[in-house]
């Protein structure tokens, strides 16, 4: 394939979607294709669809509209991901795209490209099993996700995956070593282990406990890694050999990410979801007597069909005494095909929006307790960008971006500190100032403050940045914002 044809890749949707744009990206690397920063200036333009959700779906046919409206003579545009993946959401798809490609073949991107062309297809490259295709990323960063499986065994009455991605599929354990291993040695620092199902990794390998076992692998393997994280836990006892695992190594971050959807039994049982609350408290008191220092992410759904002003109750008191330190909230959304979408007795919509702000702000209460908690302490942080300030008097300042160990990327909060620190670098920082998601920490020891605000606008301005940040993803780290941003009001995980 030519070698002065240039590519560029929207990602929307979740982190697995972003694993399958790096994949394409190398892939198209090594057909000789390089990567463009702007949609205007590629050859072929390839949009990673979002199918979860309604929401999700209309923001990718706008995407693809706009593309279609300032296409370039000559452009190729691709539509690829979970919308094509179903008969209903492909259908949704804007004429015009030159070829359609599912998130289960997104690995044929070199050969699909290449005909749009009119050059010859080549051979698939070593490594190459379908959408668990291993390859090599050549702009590894800070942080790097790593997909170690692909499809899920569950039916949660609510959820389209299995019908998009098929049933679980497990990449073998030998491949996950590769890609970690060429990640750290390329500067990553924190490896993100995602699937739609995590802990049932291994499970079609005919492995008994393969998450533990793959993580202890990991950690005996990969020594200079230091940070690994796990997301999307569904909750099981599974998870009981998982905490053990990670209380025994250093480099597995004590956070667990379990989306639990509900806390009320007879709810639970409408989602086809693990519906025994005893259950799941059982497994969180487990996990936080083992790690005293967890730190917990979940999400919740609310104006489920038929959910009563009762059952909120007992969700809302569940979020209030567990005290978890984030929490995603989202009202209920009927997706055509799934078994929810036929359920009776649906919650008026303004009705689940008043039940997911009422969490919220009983969330927002937790959070800043819990981040006021750390003022004074010191956090090994992960800087991943650096950007610049100002605030009311017009006095400017570097401030870089990174995340401690409590914090996921793109979902939870962020550590701000004034000051240009080297990306890429863990900083131990004392957390000085803290906000319902972010945290505000000094400068290393030694290094001078420039520039500094007064003090009786300084709270006012970092309030402000961090918003300003958080909304347009302002100072976010570049490998995320391929493209646009990944949407914030996704469900993750199953």
């Amino acid at each position: 394939m030519s070698a002065t044809r240039a590519f560029h890749i929207v990602t929307l949707g979740c982190s697995k979607n972003r694993v399958d744009s790096d994949g394409m990206a190398a892939l198209l690397r090594q057909r000789g294709l390089v990567p463009a920063p702007r949609p205007d200036d590629a050859d072929v333009v390839i949009v990673n669809t979002c199918g979860f959700l309604g929401a999700a779906r209309a923001e990718s046919v706008g995407v693809i509209e706009e593309l279609l409206d300032k296409r370039q003579e000559g452009q190729r545009l691709i539509a690829a991901g979970c919308m094509p993946a179903l008969g209903n959401y492909r259908e949704e798809i804007p004429a015009g795209v030159d070829h359609i490609l599912t998130t289960r073949e997104w690995y044929r991107i070199g050969d699909v490209v290449a005909e749009l062309f009119g050059e010859e297809p080549a051979p698939e490259s070593a490594g190459c099993e379908g959408m668990l295709t291993t390859f090599t990323r050549s702009d590894a960063g800070p942080s790097a996700y790593v997909k170690i499986a692909d499809g899920c065994d569950h039916n949660c009455a609510f959820c389209t995956i299995p019908s998009i991605k098929g049933r679980q599929v497990s990449k073998p354990p030998v491949h996950v070593l590769q890609e970690i291993v060429d990640l750290v040695s390329r500067g990553t620092k924190e490896v993100v282990l995602v699937a739609q199902d995590t802990i049932r990794y291994g499970a079609d390998l005919g492995m008994k406990h393969g998450l533990p076992q793959l993580l202890e692998s990991i950690v005996e393997g990969v020594p200079d890694l230091r940070w690994l994280r796990m997301l999307y836990i569904y909750p099981s006892p599974l998870t009981l050999r998982m905490v053990d695992v990670m209380a025994e190594h250093e480099p597995l971050l004590h956070y667990l990410d379990m989306p639990l959807q509900h806390a009320d039994r007879e709810v639970l049982r409408r989602m086809n979801r693990p519906s025994d609350p005893a259950m799941t408290r059982r497994l969180i008191d487990y996990a936080r007597a083992k790690l005293p220092d967890l730190v917990m992410r979940t999400t919740f759904i609310v104006g489920y069909p038929g959910e009563t002003d009762a059952q909120f109750r007992t969700l809302l008191d569940f979020v209030e005494q567990e005290e978890f330190d984030h929490v995603g909230v989202f009202t209920y959304s009927a997706e055509p095909g799934t078994r929810a979408a036929t359920l009776d007795n649906p919650v008026p919509p303004e009705v689940a929006e008043e039940r997911r702000a009422a969490i919220m702000e009983v969330q927002q209460r937790i959070s800043l307790k819990k981040n006021r908690a750390l003022i004074g302490q010191r956090q090994e942080v992960l800087i991943e960008a650096v950007g610049e300030m100002e605030d009311e008097l017009g006095n400017i300042e570097p401030v870089s971006v990174g995340r401690a160990r409590r914090h996921a990327p793109e979902v939870d909060g962020l550590v701000f500190v004034p000051g240009a620190l080297p990306v890429g670098e863990l900083v131990e920082l004392t957390i000085e100032e803290a906000m319902p998601y972010d945290l505000w920490a000094a400068p290393p020891e030694g290094m001078a403050r420039q520039s500094r605000p007064r003090r009786d606008v300084e709270a006012a301005t970092r309030r402000r940045l961090a918003a300003a940040a958080r909304r347009r993803g302002g100072i976010r780290p570049g490998r995320r914002g391929r493209g646009r941003p990944v949407p914030m009001a996704t469900p993750a995980g199953t």
